[in-house]
């Protein structure tokens, strides 16, 4: 993997474009060259701002997402990558605005093209630049039409200045997100639920006390965590969420806290009062009329000073099923090499996980245990000896492993899928096939 500052052998033999933003817009005034932006969500859009105050133009943005192609952004084509990156001149810029940047590193040298920049850098060098005021009208929208808030125009670019920064830094065992798993009960049951709600037939709360020491031993291990979501289920069914949520915030190495709620559940003026911290932010992702207090719950949090989001639903695909495909191995191999969700790192039973689907199937007992498909950091915290190789363990695990056994049993969830009706309720618990398991189970 590249870095920053620290190329490789064969990158040394390239002559690297500047990466610092004054020697690059010179570097572009002078030669004239070809830039892209792959990324075509908020901070693509800022950045294209940026330079286009600069007098660098933008020739088109790529996307890995074919769901946000053929559109146009600022009067800018929106290209599908897979079908376009390896048609242009290997002398071209592109300018990365993923927060998963070593995947697209990979992805754009694969077809012979090494003048990639980081922009980070290009952001950082100018801080003069209000996102919220650029980021408004058609800009303020996603690709299926809902309208985020100006809060989370300034949480999307801060979090992928940090992420690009701390993820190429091959010193640090950075993590890019953390999913906290609090309950498994949820106010809806949505049948095509990504994260397996659907099939949870006695679902418990995870006990507040585990919580704690779950948090105490990964944010004893990682260097850094850009943010831990608090999900669920629905993690504002678990009357504890608001102390585990401030409990993850008091950690110095962990830079925000997202709770996700669907809008169903407004706890109490109290609860929600104490969630005032410059590092939480609570994201609500509606259903219509079931998400029946979204509009309660945003104005507390607008009274209390709480950044906050509120849209509807969008991006769900057909990829809330358990099966037993017996794939071969280099079908599944592919299934995870494009799975948009292999960097969603899940924290349950002391455990990480590469994404929620295989945190799940594991609590559901619904595969076969594969001690592989996850890294127990469960009593590290009490032993502090033991850290530099766990570290190594973890960031290979997070980083290098190239499958998962829990894939053989999800249909896939790659960038681009047919989007699906999100929401749609289940009647019942969907049943499975349950294998054994020596662990005791959790309790309410």
């Amino acid at each position: 993997m590249s870095t920053v500052g620290q190329f490789t052998d064969k990158e040394k033999e390239i002559q690297r474009i500047p990466q610092e933003f004054s020697g690059f817009v010179d570097y572009c005034n002078k030669n004239n060259p070809d830039v892209y932006i792959f990324g075509a969500d908020i901070a693509g859009k800022v950045t294209q701002h940026i330079l286009k105050i600069n007098n660098i133009t933008i020739k088109a943005f790529f996307d890995n997402n074919k769901n946000k192609c053929n559109t146009i952004i600022d009067e800018i084509a929106v290209l599908q990558a897979s079908k376009n990156l390896d048609k242009i001149s290997p002398n071209s810029i592109v300018l990365i605005a993923s927060t998963y940047i070593h995947d697209i590193i990979n992805q754009i040298e694969s077809v012979g093209i090494y003048n990639w920049v980081p922009i980070s850098n290009i952001i950082e060098s100018n801080p003069q630049v209000n996102y919220r005021e650029i980021i408004k009208g058609d800009l303020q929208h996603n690709h299926s039409g809902g309208e985020f808030t100006k809060d989370f125009v300034d949480f999307a670019v801060s979090n992928m200045v940090n992420s690009q920064k701390k993820y190429l830094d091959t010193n640090l065992l950075f993590i890019r997100s953390v999913d906290l798993i609090l309950t498994e009960k949820c106010s809806l049951k949505c049948k095509d639920c990504a994260n397996l709600m659907q099939y949870y037939d006695k679902p418990v709360n995870i006990d507040g006390q585990e919580l704690i020491e779950d948090l105490e031993d990964i944010c004893s291990v990682a260097d850094e965590i850009n943010e831990i979501r608090i999900i669920g289920g629905e993690p504002l069914m678990n009357k504890n969420f608001h102390e585990i949520s401030l409990k993850a915030a008091s950690y110095e190495n962990v830079n925000k806290v997202v709770i996700y709620t669907n809008g169903t559940i407004c706890p109490s003026d109290e609860k929600i009062a104490s969630l005032k911290n410059d590092k939480i932010f609570v994201f609500i992702t509606t259903y219509g009329s079931l998400s029946k207090n979204e509009n309660k719950l945003a104005l507390m949090l607008e009274k209390h000073g709480i950044q906050y989001n509120n849209q509807p639903a969008y991006g769900w695909t057909e990829c809330g099923g358990i099966e037993t495909y017996n794939r071969e191995p280099k079908l599944n191999l592919e299934i995870f090499k494009n799975c948009c969700a292999k960097h969603f790192t899940t924290m349950t039973d002391g455990k990480l996980f590469r994404c929620p689907f295989s945190a799940n199937v594991e609590r559901l007992a619904a595969i076969p245990d594969n001690p592989s498909d996850y890294v127990s950091v469960r009593g590290y915290s009490k032993n502090p000896e033991n850290y530099p190789d766990l570290k190594k363990k973890v960031r290979w695990f997070l980083r290098d492993k190239a499958l998962i056994a829990a894939c053989d049993s999800c249909a896939g969830r790659t960038y681009g899928d047919p989007e699906i009706t999100p929401g749609i309720q289940a009647d019942n618990p969907i049943e499975y096939v349950k294998f054994s398991r020596l662990e005791v189970e959790l309790t309410s």
